[in-house]
């Protein structure tokens, strides 16, 4: 973009060449403010970035605990069917025992 710019005045007027100075001062301040403003941006986004990072590095620990655990409950689940089938097996032959035993009494 280029900016409007007068014709040059001529080199002897003091109020002229403070006033394009001024002008010029106004402008980088300008051009800082707005690389200072960009610069922060980029910090903001730089820690919503490694914040985001280190959420997901929680939830993967999270969910590699909450699935070991799982295994874990899968594993005494099996563990206690079997114990229960072994369970009811002795019931059973217990059950039957008992009708033998009146069967003949």
């Amino acid at each position: 973009r280029e900016d409007f710019r007068p014709p040059a005045p001529e080199r002897g007027d003091p109020d002229t060449s403070m006033s394009e100075l001024d002008s010029a001062i106004g402008r980088f301040t300008g051009a800082l403010d707005k690389l200072e403003a960009g610069i922060n941006r980029q910090v903001l986004r730089a820690q919503a970035a490694r914040h985001l990072q280190e959420e997901a590095e929680t939830l993967k620990q999270d969910r590699a605990l909450q699935a070991e655990e799982i295994d874990q409950l899968k594993a005494e689940a099996r563990r206690l069917n079997e114990l229960n089938e072994r369970a009811s097996e002795t019931l059973a032959d217990a059950i039957e025992g008992i009708r033998e035993v009146l069967a003949e009494a």
